[in-house]
Formats: structure tokens, sequence, C-alpha cells
């Protein structure tokens, strides 16, 4: 079923950015974690010696005869003391090419202190799990939710059954991969004793203008909201003219994006990447030094951009055209999911003060975009959630861990204090960002308190 040899792998761990903020949000989340880079160590600085290989998956679970694809796996038993009854940390990779069991620090961390294996799976279609090179619509038609639950599920019992990991499973994920991990244990509380789920946005939408509105609510604590809505606003007023328009998406080295409006979304990317991994500060620093309020935020956007290692045409709708892939794709495989079932489109917020993008930006923009890349407008209408919402809440729902930065704005989609979720452990992190309790190295008190607390269920999740 699967071929498998010894590698040194792992992640270089820098969290202070982050995937995805899913569309744009979730996509930076591959960036600020650095996935698909390798290092030596783990945590603690020991040798990463981890097991690899590829399971062969079947392309659809639904079809007895169905082809297979390989889909990679990593297991890490440096700590796992008691063997194969040891319990078994799942940790679940998303729309990135896997870093393996290294994935999470803190998690890392965590199984050292409890002696449990690491084991990670990658997600179909990403990183080296694909199923074909070249993405055409057909060819998208196995990338869905269904799915990927049931690659874990596959996966797992195969791993329980042939590869002696019969302890307990807990399952981790951040951000959309914080999704699937509170969903596959909603779906086989069988298999998986508990998971956490980090950042993770469970609530299906398509026009998300939450998010835009908890941008406005982090800049406008201060003069930075309404300078962002000056240079928008500038922004917009240049473009009236094929030569402004020229001239501005040149200053925001942009000239390569075709689309307007997907240079204006690049803008509002811009600031979005900035809120969510908490480099607002600088950015509202970069914007208010210049009187020039474009060109000030042309400054502090490239910079937010330059850190993170990506470009205005990497983010921009226009990279996901692109149907030749390779490991490191990771755009057009995620908005087919983003247009097929989540949304989770970040629109404008209004045109009022509580707004920092262009009213530009709205879902028929982004139903354009899915017609554009996929030959079909956008089918994500929220019907998902009578599936898999709203089971989460049900009081027979339980030993799922939500954790989420108060700073994120992706919290307005899980599930947060104040929620009524009876049996779930709902952890709010003061000044957090995205997924910052993954990171075992943050300096941030409230972070280490929360991974004290989630530790602390986990542990008896394991008696």
């Amino acid at each position: 079923m699967f071929l498998k040899h010894f590698t040194l792998a792992a992640l270089v761990a820098i969290v202070s950015t982050q995937a995805f903020a899913l569309n744009e949000g979730l996509r930076y989340h591959l960036k600020s974690m650095e996935h698909g880079k390798a290092a030596a160590y783990r945590f603690d600085g020991t040798l990463r010696l981890t097991q690899d290989g590829f399971f062969q998956q079947k392309l659809s679970h639904d079809d007895p005869g169905s082809a297979t694809f390989g889909q990679r796996f990593f297991i890490d038993s440096k700590y796992a003391t008691a063997g194969e009854t040891a319990p078994v940390f799942y940790i679940i990779c998303g729309e990135w090419n896997c870093d393996g069991t290294g994935s999470y620090s803190s998690v890392e961390r965590l199984a050292k202190e409890v002696g449990a294996h690491l084991v990670a799976l990658e997600h179909r279609y990403y990183g080296e799990s694909l199923p074909f090179r070249k993405l055409t619509t057909e060819r998208l038609s196995h990338l869905n939710l269904d799915a990927a639950i049931a690659d874990l599920a596959v996966f797992q019992k195969h791993a329980m059954d042939n590869l002696n990991l019969k302890g307990k499973w807990i399952a981790f994920g951040g951000s959309y991969a914080g999704t699937l991990a509170a969903f596959y244990r909603l779906k086989h509380p069988e298999l998986v004793t508990g998971a956490l789920a980090s950042s993770a946005p469970v609530l299906v939408k398509a026009e998300f203008n939450e998010y835009d509105a908890h941008v406005a609510s982090v800049i406008n604590k201060n003069t930075c909201g309404d300078l962002v809505r000056e240079a928008v606003a500038g922004i917009e007023s240049r473009m009236v003219t094929r030569e402004g328009t020229l001239a501005v998406k040149a200053l925001f080295n942009s000239s390569d994006v075709k689309n307007d409006d997907d240079f204006l979304y690049v803008v509002a990317d811009m600031l979005a990447a900035a809120v969510q991994y908490g480099r607002h500060t600088k950015f509202c620093n970069d914007l208010a030094a210049n009187p020039d309020r474009v060109a000030g935020y042309a400054r502090a956007g490239i910079n937010v951009l330059s850190s993170m290692g990506t470009t205005p045409l990497e983010i921009s709708m226009q990279a996901a055209e692109e149907q030749n892939i390779t490991p490191a794709s990771y755009f057009r495989q995620w908005m087919w999911q983003s247009c097929l079932e989540f949304g989770w489109f970040q629109v404008a917020n209004g045109t009022g003060v509580d707004t920092s993008r262009s009213s530009r930006i709205d879902l028929p923009y982004h139903d354009r975009v899915c017609e554009r890349l996929y030959g079909q407008g956008t089918t994500a209408d929220g019907s998902l959630n009578a599936t898999w919402y709203a089971p989460l809440l049900s009081p027979s729902t339980t030993n799922i861990i939500f954790t989420n930065g108060s700073n994120d704005p992706w919290l307005r989609l899980s599930v947060i204090p104040g929620v009524q979720a009876p049996n779930l452990d709902l952890l709010m992190i003061d000044g957090a960002a995205h997924c910052n309790d993954l990171n075992a190295m943050s300096a941030l008190p409230t972070v280490q308190a929360a991974q004290i607390r989630f530790g602390e269920i986990i542990k008896g999740w394991l008696l």
C-alpha cells in the first residue's frame, strides 16, 4: 500500500506572520510558516529522523475501482516511549506543501511531554500528493471536503492496522487544517479521541464581510483607519484613466497584474496580511510617514509582502490561472475549494468607516473570478453548514478545542467564547494573531497560557 524510507525533515517555524488567510488570509499561512522548507532539528534541538512515504489513496472513495494516487505521510516516533500503544498526534496538513511532523512546534513539544508518536498526512492535490500535474476543471472534481476527511480516516485505519500505531489518536490543525481537525473529530469520533483546531474557520459563507470589518476595527483604534481609506480613495481616483491605472500599478510593483479589480484585491490584501499577522503598527507608521497617502500605502504594502517572501502577482487571482502545477503550487487548488464549497470571500464591509478596502471587491467580483478560473461561478452557498457547522454546536459533540487570537479576522468564522457550544473548549488568546499558539517559541504570555491550558485538556483525554 505504500513505499517508505527515512529522511531528515521538518520545518523552520516562523509564526509571526501566517496561509492562508483562506483565499488571501489562508494563503499567507504558506509564507509565514515557511511551508515546504526543511530543517534538521526538532523544537528541542534533537536531530529529526522521520519515516516518510506514499500511501496509495483512492482518488474517489465512492468508487471501489477508483484509480489511486500517492499521498505523502510522515512518522516521527522519537518521543513514543510506550511503543505501539503510545498516543498518536495526527498532524493535519492543509493547502500547502506539507512540512512533515514538525509543522506545529508546540504540538511537537506536547508530544514529548506525553510520549506520543507524531504522524502527518499531506492534503490531496497539494505538495507531492498530486493526482495530476495539470489541473483542468474536470481534474479538480475530486478535491473537496468529503474526500479530504475520508483520506484522513482511510490512512489512519491503515496506520493502526499495519504500522502498529494503536494508541489514542488526537488531531491537530491550524487555519484550514484546523477546520479539517474539527470536522474529522465530528465525523469520526470512533477514530480520533479529540482535536485541537487553531484559528479554524468552520462557518461556511460566501460573503465574508466580517473579515474587512475586523481589519477596520483594528486600524480604527487610531488615525490609521482614516489614512487607509484616504489612500484607497486616492488609488481609485487615479485609476479613472488608463495612464493613471498604469502609474499606480507601477507604484505598487504590480504592473504584471492585468485585471484592475485583481489589483485592488492585492492592495486590500497587503493591509489584511499586516493585521492578520500582527504587523499593522509598522504598516500604519509607514503609511503615516508619507504625505502622499497612495505612495505611503504602496511602500507599507510592499514591505509586508517582501517580509513574507511573496510578490503582488503571486497573491493576485491571476496566479490561480496557471494549470500546470508543481509541489510548490497551491493557489489554483485553494481557489477551487473556495469557489466550490467554502466561499470565505473577503468582500468590502460597506463604504463607511467600518471598511478598509475598495467597494469593488464584492461578491460579483469573486463570482467573475470563479468563472474566469474554472468556467463556472461560485457554488459556495453555505449548504455545508447543515452537515458540518450545526452539528459542531450540538451537546453531543465533545473533545474539540478551538483556539483563536483576538487580532485574527478569521475568528469571526470560528467557534469562540459566547457561541453556544456546551461541550467544546473555547480559548480566546488576547493580543494573538493567526495560529500563534502552534508556535512553541512564542514569547506572548497569553499564548503560553493557552498552550498550557490546551495541553492540560489533551492530557485529560489520554487518561
